[in-house]
């Protein structure tokens, strides 16, 4: 189902979303999980009409804005968000510096980012990824927070200067 529109979801329910959207339309989601597909009953086919494989950062933040501003309907206050992205375009584009920006316009307070660069195994070694260069070398998880109703916004400190930073520079 589209994650932009999960009505049946009551306001204010859900504690903890974690997520990875997809990375513009970099990545075949249909044929890299036909097989999850199948063992669940599901056609890979069919879904991957629907998955969102924007070839712009633009279409992308506009799909993405969407769908954090369901997911902070849904977020209780209090409530967290684990947004998992990456870098596209040989590390040229690094999905979170776009997604900060809309989560704040959403509603929520970025409480920081997880960066995790990737070892390489010998699997990628066969794909022609050895040396940082190529495909989505690193993962990063966008941590969003939406406040209680009677919490104090929260400073930023110490590793949460970058989501500070994102805000300001985009």
């Amino acid at each position: 189902k589209d994650a932009g529109g999960t009505e049946e979801i009551p306001d204010e329910t859900v504690k903890l979303t974690v997520t990875s959207p997809p990375f513009l339309n970099v990545v075949d989601y249909a044929a890299d999980n036909w097989l999850r597909c199948w063992f669940n009953g599901y056609d890979s086919v069919s879904i991957d009409s629907r998955i969102t494989a924007d070839a712009t950062v633009g279409g992308w933040q506009k799909e993405m804005l969407a769908v954090l501003e369901e997911l902070f309907r849904v977020t209780m206050p209090g409530g967290w968000v684990a947004f998992e992205v990456g870098e596209v375009k040989n590390g040229t584009i690094k999905l979170d510096r776009h997604v900060v920006p809309l989560g704040a316009e959403a509603g929520f307070e970025c409480a920081g980012i997880v960066i995790n660069q990737q070892n390489f195994t010998k699997t990628s070694n066969i794909w022609g990824v050895d040396n940082n260069a190529k495909g989505t070398n690193t993962n990063r998880i966008v941590v969003f927070h939406r406040p209680a109703k009677n919490e104090v916004k929260s400073e930023i400190i110490g590793g949460c200067q970058s989501c500070s930073d994102q805000k300001k520079t985009g």
